[in-house]
């Protein structure tokens, strides 16, 4: 299995674990150590697939991730989760 096979395999099991979590609530603490640490995880893999995504889910800032999430719903940091992710597997910014 390459590194590139298990960065997305972690991916794909982290965004699993985000969705099991309840939706109606901010997102807690550790949910949002765990959505920093895929989101930056997610843009190391699109640097190394040459995707050459930008915007504001694309960065390796983990802080910005981190304060994005507090701010935010549970459901809301694990679907930008899932759409940076479905653009890994699609190759499609």
């Amino acid at each position: 299995m390459t590194k590139l096979n298990r960065i997305g395999l972690i991916a794909v099991a982290t965004v699993m674990g985000l969705g099991v979590t309840t939706t109606a609530m901010a997102a807690s603490k550790a949910d949002c150590r765990a959505y920093a640490n895929l989101a930056v995880t997610q843009y190391g893999r699109m640097q190394a697939l040459n995707l050459g995504c930008t915007g504001f889910r694309w960065h390796n800032w983990y802080d910005g991730h981190y304060q994005w999430c507090r701010s935010t719903s549970k459901a809301s940091a694990r679907s930008e989760a899932i759409v940076r992710q479905r653009a890994l597997f699609t190759g499609q910014c």
